[in-house]
């Protein structure tokens, strides 16, 4: 019985680990979209001359970066909670 116990709760525990590693790797791709935003929105910015849309570029890029911190500090809690486990150290 003990046994059977202890295998439940690696499989749950190998089941939590894939689903956090999932998750790890969305905050991963979502990252990575924001950043190419940022350049997109960059290369506006220097690309303008009207001030509307200087103004328009300088807060889109402040909202950007701060989506960006966001995730990044998602994605390193959400490391933390793995335990490493599994994941390529890209942040």
């Amino acid at each position: 019985m003990e046994g059977i116990l202890k295998g439940i709760r690696l499989f749950a525990r190998e089941k939590e680990n894939r689903e956090a590693a999932e998750q790890y790797r969305g905050l991963l791709r979502d990252m990575e979209i924001l950043r190419m935003q940022i350049e997109q929105v960059d290369s506006n910015f220097n690309m303008t001359t009207d001030e509307d849309l200087v103004e328009s570029y300088i807060y889109e890029s402040n909202a950007l970066a701060a989506r960006y911190r966001f995730l990044l500090r998602q994605a390193k809690a959400q490391k933390s909670r793995m335990g490493h486990v599994g994941v390529s150290q890209s942040v």
